[in-house]
């Protein structure tokens, strides 16, 4: 078994040779997330960001030479050369509808090869893809007038080679030059340039069933390759018979898509709550699904991680308009990934019906209410719960019981700071423009979260409308005014109707209000007898043990 591995760049890949893509082999299936992804990654090249953009490995088999050409076969990476070629051709297009000639000419060489009969090959040909090889010869021969003239949307339907089937191809390229509009001329260069330095690892294997054996030898051999490609070699490896390998490849296609530039953390997080990979495991994801998988089970591999990756997909981002979606929304806002095996394990166990749509809802809901409590008031960091997830997300994976559920639950609970720290961080949190220390707008939300949550659990109902906040006390007048203590949730009429009154005048609009805590508290302090801290001192403890209840 011969075979060569180096790392290169797109510049090199896409140069004097020829690549073609079999009829047999999935057909063109990345959609606007994954040219999103990309154009982003290689965006950021531009900006200085990064210093490089890596797409992972290419695995070439080479043919016979056509009069001085290299030709190879692409075994894997079809996707990827394809999405480049896109690219490069709408950078020529973009250049030529500016009547940048020289820069066009000089994108030229990255879209076709010229043989020794001075003959113009496209290098990309993928045979059921038609539409590329239309596309790279019409913004090759098309002039800088009739460019300027044509948009790109018009050019590249004038390409099109057939119906549904290249929908895809035109669409990335109509992408990609929408994209490019946008840009000055000297960003369309940066980008060029940062495009031809894409790194990839290149594989020339002397046949397809070699190359999965290859990428185990390199990867002992420490060469950089992805743990998504490790795997889906892994799987294609043992899929049997080797006739459903092309199904397999078009189930890996789907989950690509799926996920997108989000492959890395499906795994790692898919790992963790499948198969227990934990903090101290340092081989990563791909050998830890490696090692506890056995070989005859690959395809329900392959179809578990199809099913995982459309919850994943669900999680980063969410597609209903309930509470759930809410909740997963706010997360993502917030950039909190450390409960995503633990979501994915509650949503399978509702889909195989071990959790009710009930038990589910309160999964979700007491995530919300714990990280509200354990982050935005403890403070506390996110990482210090990962072993625990580890632990549970693999125990509610494996049999979702009710017990599962509360032990779960008491492992989280246990990790809250004490009520009494709790208390003191609540003397900490709160908001105000007349005083610099409580003014800026992340603690305006924060104290919106918490006023927020307080209601959620007072009430029993949810709060999905826009609400203001109220000082009870004129904040202007001291600090001490600017904390929780001293804030209720208000409609914004109410508010206005609020605007210079005593505390003995504002406790019958604070009456009217459908916000049962500020309801509450107008009943509580009729007296007018009230103090903030000692308030802050009710509102911890409220949460502390509504939160763990």
């Amino acid at each position: 078994m011969a075979f060569e591995a180096r790392q290169s760049t797109v510049g090199k890949l896409l140069n004097d040779s020829i690549y073609r893509i079999p009829r047999n082999q999935r057909a063109y299936v990345w959609d606007e997330h994954n040219w999103k992804d990309l154009f982003e990654d290689i965006k950021l090249v531009t900006e200085e960001v990064a210093t490089s953009h890596f797409i992972g490995s290419i695995v070439l088999m080479e043919e016979e030479e056509e009069d001085s050409l290299g030709v190879f076969t692409i075994i894997d990476g079809q996707q990827r050369v394809i999405t480049l070629t896109l690219l490069l051709s709408s950078l020529m297009f973009a250049f030529k509808k500016r009547n940048m000639i020289n820069h066009a000419n000089g994108t030229k060489k990255y879209l076709v090869a010229i043989d020794t009969k001075d003959v113009e090959h496209a290098i990309v040909a993928p045979e059921n893809h038609l539409s590329l090889t239309r596309i790279v010869e019409g913004v090759i021969a098309i002039s800088p007038e009739d460019a300027a003239a044509m948009s790109a949307v018009a050019f590249s339907k004038s390409k099109r080679a057939s119906g549904s089937k290249d929908e895809l191809i035109v669409k990335a390229f109509q992408y990609f030059s929408a994209s490019f509009a946008k840009m000055k001329d000297e960003e369309l260069l940066a980008f060029r340039d940062a495009v031809i330095s894409v790194a990839y690892v290149n594989i020339k294997s002397s046949s397809e069933e070699d190359s999965y054996t290859i990428f185990e030898i390199l990867n002992a051999r420490g060469i950089e390759l992805e743990d998504h490609e490790l795997l889906k070699n892994y799987i294609m490896r043992y899929i049997h018979p080797i006739e459903k390998r092309d199904d397999a490849k078009q189930v890996w296609s789907e989950i690509e898509a799926t996920v997108g530039s989000n492959m890395k953390a499906f795994l790692r997080h898919y790992a963790i709550q499948k198969y227990r990979l934990g903090q101290g495991d340092k081989d990563g994801a791909y050998k830890k699904i490696r090692d506890f998988t056995d070989p005859k089970k690959a395809a329900d591999l392959l179809y578990d991680l199809r099913l995982k990756a459309g919850y994943y997909a669900e999680i980063v981002e969410p597609t209903s308009d309930d509470r759930n979606a809410e909740i997963l929304s706010f997360l993502r806002t917030h950039n909190v990934r450390v409960f995503r095996p633990l979501l994915m394990s509650l949503m399978h166990a509702r889909e195989i019906e071990q959790l009710t749509s009930e038990q589910y809802d309160d999964a979700i809901g007491f995530i919300y209410r714990f990280y509200i409590c354990y982050k935005i008031i403890g403070g506390m960091e996110s990482n210090h719960l990962s072993d625990s997830i580890v632990k549970h997300s693999y125990a509610i994976e494996l049999n979702c019981t009710q017990q599962v559920l509360d032990e779960w639950k008491n492992s989280f609970n246990e990790k809250l700071p004490s009520e009494e720290t709790f208390r003191i961080n609540l003397l900490s949190l709160g908001w105000s423009h007349s005083w610099p220390l409580y003014s800026e707008t992340k603690l305006k939300d924060r104290c919106k979260l918490v006023l927020a949550l307080l209601e959620e659990l007072k009430s029993g109902v949810r709060v999905s409308e826009a609400f203001t906040i109220e000082h009870i006390l004129p904040d202007s007048q001291a600090q001490e005014n600017s904390i929780i203590g001293n804030l209720l949730m208000l409609e914004e009429r109410l508010n206005a109707k609020c605007k210079d009154k005593s505390l003995k005048e504002k406790l019958p609009i604070y009456a009217e209000s459908r916000y049962a805590t500020t309801r509450a508290f107008a009943k509580r302090y009729a007296n007018g007898c009230f103090d903030v801290k000692k308030r802050v001192d009710f509102i911890a403890k409220d949460l502390f043990e509504m939160v763990i209840r």
